[in-house]
């Protein structure tokens, strides 16, 4: 599973925005969950290091109920674990200084038609075995 930074990934900027989420069921490895690597929004030098997390143990799985909110510096390495058991339903907010604009991250495909695409690969990876 890709380890992902939203936003800027070229240079290391400033602060400029916090996402929070605040998932709608419980998060378990049995839904997925999001998982962060903390303090990796202090260097853009570990871009593309994810699995570095992993050997070093230092990774922070956001397992939690439904309506607890985690909150994350935007800029921080994370990964979404995967879940093809059910939908996942997250509300997430982003809280962003007045210059920046989010253009990468949400696209344009509504969120039930882009879910019913995921459960599909899914469904298709388990019919073969694939990760």
């Amino acid at each position: 599973i890709k380890w992902v930074v939203d936003g800027w990934k070229t240079h290391l900027a400033p602060a400029y925005a916090l996402c929070v989420f605040i998932p709608l069921i419980d998060l378990d490895d049995e839904t997925g969950y999001t998982q962060f690597w903390p303090g990796s929004h202090q260097s853009r030098g570990l871009a593309g290091f994810g699995p570095v997390a992993q050997i070093t143990e230092s990774t922070w799985n956001g397992k939690c109920n439904a309506g607890d909110a985690i909150w994350y510096d935007y800029r921080t390495m994370h990964r979404g674990m995967q879940n093809c058991k059910k939908l996942r339903p997250v509300l997430q907010i982003l809280f962003k200084r007045k210059w920046y604009a989010e253009t990468r991250n949400y696209g344009t495909v509504g969120i039930t038609e882009a879910k019913r695409d995921t459960l599909s690969e899914c469904s298709q990876n388990n019919a073969t075995g694939a990760a």
